[in-house]
């Protein structure tokens, strides 16, 4: 069969093009590109689709990268134990005396929530705290919770009668019920003048940082716990918090005794030099804990790494292409090669590894150790031998019109004093506000995330609660536990 002349011309150029194609694979530059290319085209699918709730990642989606997992399903349980409490007359869990190594306090300040159609946050607070606990726990936490809202935290504060009737923590207070006669009406006007400028965020921070201190200090004046743990409204905790965070304590106290340690002096202690501390974290926000720089390529010093990494390597194969490798080696070396890996595959990855956001590659490894940075103050269990100072310095700060972040101050003392900072992971909390009480923009509190707290799973976090009330507390309570969680 004579085929057409156009089509024979057709043909030709196909096996042309097919003929070219096959030479230019025959050259090992163009083999070593496409193998780059098909790398980072497989790495990015993946990137897409694993590393996109981290935010420092360029792989993050601001549309699912703050979808919620574990911590709907922990609001969930805390609603409905706080629920259940309320077919009961006496709690659930018993109370705990003023003697318990832990008070911890929430403190909330009403949000309007209802135009949101939701409840407020101190509601799934508190019950988070409450739920799936043994009694061995409860009797081990002495619970406050503190409406800071002036004049008046009923007419404020939503939750205020409904938790006051439930009757759950060990006791609910306001300034009102608290402050000395003898300073209570100035204390109310100066708090309810800053309470007042609800447009000015300064005021607001004022205000929260008088409220914070005055938390302190009513656990330092009401009990004897040797650990004062401060949470905010806005959060929720993860199923046995309270025994995990005790066994964390024990082992910051191992720390503090280690021989090699020296005592506290003024100014910014190192990590590992001085023995004695101010708190421990156990909330903060991916954001803290990424790399030093952002992920351009120059951030993070990723263009001398990649000369410091690309220049050796390219001496090394072009030494090895010479006199070492064997000859069958040695021709897939040809110059365009030693390029496209040092000139390209080097620089390309290292950025890739940086860009692709630390929380996602590099997740911190379970266990408490010092860190000088971190931010917010969603969950901080604090040192009593410290407290009272801080609670002052607290106070002191509020009256100061410049005012100031209370995670940022926190920090300024514990340089002040020369006292460690440490860090709890997995980070037992999650912070889930969006309406904020000092005027935060919406995008802004949905930044303050934790992305390990999400990846919980409620049986493998039962699991390790009852590991863990046997750690702290022994077996029979153990095996309490265990016998409340199969029914």
């Amino acid at each position: 069969m004579i085929l057409p002349s156009r089509q024979l011309g057709a043909f030709a150029k196909s096996t042309k093009l097919t003929s070219g194609l096959e030479h230019a694979l025959t050259k090992p530059g163009i083999r070593a590109a496409l193998v780059l290319f098909t790398f980072v085209s497989l790495y990015t699918l993946y990137g897409f689709s694993f590393f996109y709730r981290d935010p420092l990642s360029i792989f993050f989606s601001t549309e699912h990268g703050y979808d919620r997992f574990y911590s709907q399903t922990r609001e969930v349980e805390a609603l409905s134990y706080l629920h259940d409490a309320a077919k009961f007359d006496t709690p659930l869990l018993g109370k705990a005396s003023t003697d318990a190594p832990i008070c911890a306090t929430f403190i909330t300040v009403g949000r309007n929530m209802s135009h949101a159609g939701r409840r407020e946050y101190v509601d799934a607070a508190l019950g988070s705290a409450l739920a799936k606990m043994s009694r061995a726990e409860r009797s081990a936490v002495h619970l406050k919770v503190f409406f800071a809202d002036v004049p008046d935290p009923a007419a404020a504060h939503e939750s205020y009668r409904e938790l006051h009737d439930l009757n759950v923590a060990d006791e609910l207070y306001t300034y009102n019920s608290t402050l000395p006669e003898l300073v209570k009406d100035q204390r109310l006007e100066h708090l309810e003048m800053l309470a007042s400028d609800r447009t000015n965020k300064h005021s607001l921070e004022r205000k929260s940082l008088y409220d914070y201190g005055f938390a302190i200090d009513r656990c330092v004046q009401t009990t004897n716990a040797a650990y004062i743990a401060v949470f905010e409204d806005d959060i929720v905790l993860a199923e046995g918090w309270a025994a995990r965070t005790l066994k964390h304590l024990k082992k910051v106290g191992e720390m503090m005794q280690e021989p090699e340690r020296k005592k506290p002096t003024k100014g910014v202690p190192k990590p590992g030099e001085v023995n004695d501390w101010i708190y421990l974290r156990l909330f903060n926000q991916d954001r803290s804990v990424g790399w030093a720089g952002g992920t351009s390529f120059k951030e993070n010093n990723a263009h001398i790494i990649s000369l410091a990494v690309a220049i050796p390597l390219s001496v090394l194969l072009i030494v090895g292409r010479r006199w070492c490798l064997p000859r069958s080696v040695a021709r897939h070396l040809d110059g365009w090669t030693i390029v496209v890996v040092c000139g390209l595959a080097v620089p390309l990855c290292i950025w890739l590894f940086f860009a692709s956001g630390k929380a996602s590659l590099v997740p911190n490894l379970p266990g408490v150790r010092e860190e000088w940075f971190g931010c917010c103050n969603q969950a901080l269990v604090y040192n009593r031998a410290h407290a009272t100072r801080l609670s002052t310095f607290f106070m002191r700060r509020s009256r100061d019109k410049s005012g100031g972040r209370g995670d940022m101050l926190s920090k300024d003392f514990a340089w002040d004093y020369g006292l460690s900072r440490l860090s709890a992971y997995p980070m037992m909390a999650q912070h889930v506000g969006v309406v904020s009480a000092t005027n935060t923009t919406a995008e802004e509190a949905q930044q303050i995330w934790n992305l390990a707290f999400e990846n919980f799973t409620p049986r493998k976090l039962a699991r390790q609660h009852v590991r863990d009330v046997r750690d702290v507390f022994g077996e029979e309570a153990a095996r309490e536990l265990l016998m409340t969680q199969r029914t």
